[in-house]
């Protein structure tokens, strides 16, 4: 029971706050492996209206940077066009908490490996020549892992599942025109690649865990 709730806290709470902020990533490679990453977010807020209730979500600018700071492998990017608005019961439909925040800032990269522990999901990155390719892995539950529950168990999994149906994370990334993309997940246009992950995947084995793209500049 001990290790059970061990793994609930590790792979199922950070979910249950996830289907209460809305998440949205925007890559942008401007000019070969370098460009922008611009990323909008809304969290719950404690009681001071200041502070997220998601660690990984800051919604100050100075918690940004300092998160950055620590996950960065190099020297910390600045934190450009920050954003950060306010939001009160009666904007956002919400019953457990009463202030939410709606932050949005970008990063420049020169190489995106930068970010590989900043971004969500296991993000692993390799390059060769003018190719790069991104990988990302979002955790979910293994059918062992479901098997070995309990009835009671499998219950508050069931509950937590009806949480995360509608949450969701949406991911954009853009690059020139005369780019080669190919992707095993999403929507892949003229420059564009869009991908939308949906938390409830994470109950389901194999299913939505791995997002890999590969980009090749001309």
């Amino acid at each position: 029971m001990a290790i059970f709730f061990r793994h609930l806290v590790i792979c199922i709470l950070p979910f249950f706050f996830f289907n209460c902020f809305d998440y949205e990533e925007s890559i942008i490679f401007t000019k070969g492996f370098t460009g922008t990453i611009e990323i909008k977010y809304e969290v719950p807020l404690k009681e001071d209206r200041k502070t997220s209730l998601i660690r990984h979500l800051p919604a100050q600018k100075e918690a940004i940077q300092n998160r950055l700071s620590q996950d960065l492998r190099k020297e910390s990017s600045k934190v450009l066009d920050y954003d950060f608005v306010l939001l009160e019961k009666g904007q956002f439909i919400e019953p457990f908490f009463d202030y939410k925040a709606r932050v949005s800032y970008k990063l420049e990269f020169k190489d995106i490996t930068e970010y590989e522990r900043f971004l969500p999901g296991n993000m692993i990155v390799k390059s060769k020549g003018k190719t790069i390719t991104i990988r990302r892995e979002f955790p979910s539950f293994t059918q062992d892992f479901l098997d070995n529950m309990s009835v009671g168990e499998k219950k508050i999994v069931n509950e937590i599942s009806k949480l995360l149906k509608e949450g969701s994370l949406r991911f954009k990334v853009f690059f020139p025109t005369n780019t080669e993309c190919i992707s095993n997940k999403g929507y892949v246009g003229l420059g564009t690649l869009s991908y939308t992950y949906f938390l409830s995947d994470s109950l389901e084995e194999n299913i939505g865990k791995v997002w890999e793209y590969k980009l090749r500049f001309y």
